[in-house]
């Protein structure tokens, strides 16, 4: 369950949406993003767009092709950070229900 949980958070993108391509000196506006700064996955994240390693339409945005160069140990990381939030649930579901039968 906790690596499905890890590869479920990549749908946590920061920035949240880069349609195109910022560049130059101006700050980017809404919906743009600079080469390799959009992100994804939670806690750490571990996909990020690769400079100039997407399609040329797809730079400044993670695409399929970016998820080859994931971080290993930052997704290592969230699998026992999900793997601990699950133990430490079940613990608390079996203690709430050993009061409610006590």
């Amino acid at each position: 369950m906790a690596v499905g949980l890890t590869i479920a958070s990549l749908r946590y993108k920061q920035p949240a949406y880069c349609e195109t391509l910022c560049t130059g000196a101006q700050p980017c506006r809404t919906g743009q993003c600079k080469f390799g700064e959009q992100r994804a996955g939670f806690p750490l994240a571990f996909v990020q767009d690769v400079e100039a390693g997407s399609p040329t339409t797809g730079w400044g945005k993670l695409g399929l092709e970016d998820y080859a160069y994931a971080n290993l140990g930052a997704f290592t990381l969230n699998v026992a950070f999900y793997s601990l939030t699950l133990w430490l649930f079940q613990r608390l579901i079996r203690r709430v229900f050993s009061v409610i039968r006590a």
